[in-house]
């Protein structure tokens, strides 16, 4: 694990996150609303679960230092 990255895609906790099995208290902001906004989509029918877990993960690939606190916590080690 390196400062600047992120748990592989595979990983199961990434689909939690996404379909609100897995339950975090999120110490950034932005993360927190996106899921919370891709929860809704996915129980609206406007985005599929599959197209969520890419835009989430390309979400924290792309602000990698700014989500660590909280992949940290989620994922433990990768």
């Amino acid at each position: 694990m390196t400062a600047a990255s992120i748990p592989p895609k595979d990983r199961t906790e990434w689909r939690m996150l996404v379909d609100g099995t897995l339950d975090h208290k999120f110490q950034n902001y932005v993360l927190q609303l996106r899921i919370y906004q891709m929860r809704k989509d996915i129980k609206a029918g406007a985005l599929t679960p599959e197209k969520a877990l890419d835009e989430l993960y390309q979400l924290c690939f792309k602000y990698a230092l700014a989500v660590q606190p909280d992949l940290i916590a989620i994922f433990k080690n990768w």
